[in-house]
C-alpha cells in the first residue's frame, strides 16, 4: 500500500492494528502518522494516556510490546510507534512473532523507519505480519496532483500554469513545496487564486531547478540564462565536477537521441531509452534538431579535457566552466 491510499483508509475509518511505516519521502511518513494521531487520539489533553512513541535502539522491543498490550485510557484504541526496529535483539525475534500473530485488538502497534534490511529476520517478521505502507518518492503527476490537493483543502486554487512552474522550481522535496505553497497562501489571503505573478517573485528555486535550467540553457544555446544559473549554484556551494558530470551527461543523452532520430525511431522508443517525462521531451528534442553530430561530440570531448584540468589543479574551474558556455551555448 502506498502512502496515498493509506490517507484514504484513515479518512474511512479503515485502521488496521499493525503498520510497517517504510520510506524515504519523510514528509509523507510524517503526514500519515498525523493521521493516525488525528484519527485515534485527537484530543490533545488525552495522548499522554493512549498514545507513546518508542526507540527500540534505547528501549528495546520489550518496552514497546507492554505498552502495546495495555489497554487504552478515554480513548476507543491505542496508538504506539516504535522507530529504529532494525535494532530488534534476534533474541526479541519470539516475542515480536508471537506479538504479531496475535495483536492487541484496541492498540495500532507502527513500526516506522526509512529503509528496510529484507536480509533481517525481523523484517521479514514484519512484513509478513504488518500491513506495509511504503512513502516512496512520488512522480511529476504525483507531486502536482498531491500540491493541488493540499491547497484545495486550505480553501486555494492555483492559477492555470502556476503550479506547474512552483513544481519545477522547488523540485520533487515534499517538504519545501509545502512550506512554499503555505508562504503563497498567507502571500493571496483569505482564500482564492495563487497566481503565476506571485510563485515568480516568491517562491524559492532549488539546486535541482537550476540544474536542469543550466543543462537546458546549454543545450538550446541561451547563453545569459546558462551563466546566470552556472553562478548561482557555484555560490551555493555546488562543486564545479559535479556541473562538468550533469552537462556531459546531458550533451551524452542529446548524442543519444540524435542517432535514434537518425534512424527515423519512433518517439516513444525515445523517450524510454532517454527516461525522459513527456514534460521536456518536446523541447529537448527540438535543442537536438539544431546541433550536428560533429558539435555534440566536440562539447563531450572539451567537457573531458575541463574535467581533467579541475581534477589536476591546472586550471580555474569558475573560468573554465564560463569559457565552456561561452563557447559552446552562445553558439
Amino acid at each position: 500500500m502506498n502512502a496515498v491510499d493509506f490517507l484514504k483508509n484513515i479518512r474511512a475509518e479503515q485502521i488496521e492494528p499493525l503498520y510497517l511505516l517504510t520510506g524515504p519521502e519523510r514528509y509523507l511518513q510524517r503526514e500519515c502518522l498525523n493521521a493516525l494521531i488525528q484519527a485515534i487520539v485527537p484530543d490533545e489533553s488525552v495522548r499522554i494516556f493512549s498514545f507513546s512513541e518508542h526507540d527500540v535502539a534505547t528501549e528495546s522491543l520489550d518496552a514497546v510490546l507492554c505498552a502495546a498490550n495495555q489497554f487504552p485510557m478515554l480513548t476507543a484504541r491505542r496508538l504506539v510507534i516504535a522507530r529504529n526496529f532494525d535494532k530488534i535483539d534476534e533474541k526479541e525475534l519470539d516475542a515480536l512473532k508471537a506479538y504479531l500473530r496475535k495483536p492487541n485488538p484496541t492498540t495500532t502497534l507502527v513500526f516506522q523507519a526509512d529503509a528496510l534490511d529484507k536480509r533481517r529476520n525481523a523484517s521479514a517478521a514484519l512484513l509478513k505480519g504488518c500491513t506495509p505502507v511504503e512513502c516512496g518518492r512520488l512522480s511529476e503527476t504525483e507531486i502536482t496532483q498531491w500540491a493541488q490537493q493540499f491547497a484545495r483543502r486550505q480553501g486555494y486554487e492555483f492559477a492555470p500554469q502556476a503550479l506547474g512552474k512552483l513544481v519545477g522550481l522547488t523540485g520533487a522535496d515534499l517538504l519545501m513545496l509545502s512550506g512554499e505553497i503555505r508562504k503563497l497562501m498567507c502571500y493571496a489571503g483569505g482564500g482564492g487564486a495563487i497566481t503565476m505573478e506571485a510563485v515568480d517573485a516568491l517562491a524559492v528555486r532549488s539546486r535541482q531547478y537550476d540544474n536542469f535550467t543550466l543543462s537546458d540553457a546549454v543545450l538550446s544555446g541561451n547563453g545569459a540564462t546558462a551563466l546566470r544559473a552556472l553562478h548561482r549554484l557555484l555560490d551555493q556551494g555546488e562543486e564545479p565536477v559535479a556541473l562538468v558530470g550533469l552537462l556531459a551527461w546531458s550533451f551524452r543523452q542529446m548524442l543519444t537521441a540524435h542517432e535514434l532520430m537518425a534512424s527515423n525511431a519512433p518517439r516513444d522508443e525515445i523517450a524510454r531509452e532517454l527516461r525522459m517525462p513527456p514534460s521536456r521531451l518536446t523541447n529537448f528534442l527540438g535543442s537536438v534538431r539544431k546541433k550536428s553530430e560533429r558539435e555534440i561530440r566536440h562539447a563531450i570531448r572539451r567537457l573531458n579535457e575541463i574535467d581533467l584540468a579541475i581534477k589536476s589543479s591546472r586550471a580555474t574551474p569558475r573560468l573554465q566552466l564560463e569559457f565552456f558556455l561561452c563557447e559552446i551555448a552562445v553558439k
